[in-house]
């Protein structure tokens, strides 16, 4: 029972993980002068209640050069250690779980 309890926490903060990287991407595609801090202050504001905690890594935004171009790619990669969410350790009876989640989305800048 504890494994399933683990699980769900586990794919509750991916989806959260998700969720953060396609909302920061889209936000650094419309606003093409903002730079990584902007979109990183966005994310803190943002980010669901599970994933709002010091697990949060910065986000990391490429390209750094702004103003960017319209139509350009710009790409947002989201992480989140789990190492605190994980009560059962990162293996519990041949399963393993992952310590960190890392989502990299892409969007042209408009």
């Amino acid at each position: 029972m504890l494994g399933v309890v683990q699980m769900v926490v586990v794919g509750g903060a991916a989806l959260a993980v998700n969720q953060a990287a396609i909302s920061c991407a889209r936000y650094a595609s419309l606003n093409p002068s903002f730079a990584q801090s902007s979109v990183g202050s966005y994310l803190t504001s943002t980010a669901s209640p599970l994933i709002s905690d010091s697990g949060l890594q910065p986000v990391v935004l490429s390209p750094t050069a702004v103003p960017r171009a319209t139509g350009t790619a710009v790409t947002v990669t989201v992480s989140y250690n789990l190492q605190t969410k994980l009560f059962l350790g990162t293996t519990f009876f041949g399963v393993t779980f992952p310590s960190q989640l890392s989502v990299t989305q892409t969007m042209a800048s408009e």
